[in-house]
């Protein structure tokens, strides 16, 4: 008998092509890149119920995933108030804006959120005028109907609602920071804080991670941001004006968040008027 014998078990595979890479591989430690500087602000009592708040909008870069925050009063010891796990549709206006009455069906407010890789969505009227576009823009809470995509990641607004929830109508020149949010959104970061740091400095580090929750910066690398406490998200109580009308002063349990405030001329209250300061607790 002739020919190759192969022993059992013993062969060559099939010769195939190998497919090309489709890609980059993801690198799971990308650098995420430093946090935008943030907007930070007081929104009007109207919006956080009361409550004494200080709110924050921060975003990236394509690699960033969130970041931490962390708080100081000092600017020397921070401690980590909490973390931020998406990013806000945050960026700047690239036309001014001018101060307007409200709804204002005149202007538009053109913007451009290239520092967030942002997106905007039309809504309708009825979103506008009960301000679920609700927008910050540089102090001005503003509400829109119609977002039309002018260029990547670029804006126009029409018809707005201005001076939304009682904040004050003004003009914005360009490069005026915005961010399209919400109370529930939840790349909006919302601090409680007691009445009794009103109108104390605090200094706040955002150390950024990448999407895949991956190297996270070192706090002591990245730059510090300062806020002065107002207090204006608690509930104000002009109460002279109040005592004037004959309407009595009853502010509660003590614990509960208040900023009082009076106008210290002549008392002309009526005497049968009196002011119920709570149970101190």
């Amino acid at each position: 008998m002739t020919g190759t014998i192969t022993p059992i078990g013993v062969g060559t595979a099939a010769l195939h092509a190998k497919q090309a890479t489709a890609g980059a591989p993801l690198d799971l430690f990308a650098d995420p890149g430093d946090t935008n500087a943030p907007i930070v602000f007081e929104p009007p009592a109207a919006l956080t119920g009361g409550a004494v708040e200080v709110w924050l909008i921060a975003s990236g870069s394509a690699d960033w995933g969130g970041c931490q925050v962390w708080i100081s009063t000092d600017g020397s010891h921070y401690a980590l108030a909490g973390t931020i796990y998406r990013g806000a549709r945050q960026g700047v206006l690239s036309a001014s804006l001018a101060a307007a009455g409200d709804p204002d069906i005149t202007d538009t407010l053109a913007v451009d959120l290239t520092q967030s890789q942002g997106q905007l969505l039309s809504g309708t009227q009825a979103d506008a005028d009960s301000f679920v576009t609700l927008c910050y823009c540089g102090g001005e809470l503003v509400s829109y109907e119609t977002a039309t995509l002018t260029a990547t990641y670029k804006y126009d607004l029409t018809y707005l609602r201005r001076g939304a929830y009682g904040t004050a109508i003004a003009g914005h020149a360009i490069g005026t920071p915005f961010a399209r949010f919400g109370p529930n959104d939840p790349s909006l970061f919302r601090y409680s804080y007691p009445a009794s740091f009103v109108g104390q400095s605090v200094f706040i580090k955002l150390p950024g991670f990448n999407i895949f929750g991956q190297a996270l910066q070192d706090i002591a690398s990245v730059s510090a941001y300062s806020y002065t406490l107002a207090g204006t998200g608690g509930t104000a109580v002009n109460v002279l004006a109040n005592l004037a009308v004959g309407v009595d002063q009853d502010w509660g349990v003590l614990s509960t968040s208040i900023a009082g405030q009076a106008d210290l001329a002549w008392v002309t209250a009526p005497t049968s008027s009196d002011i119920n300061l709570g149970t101190v607790s």
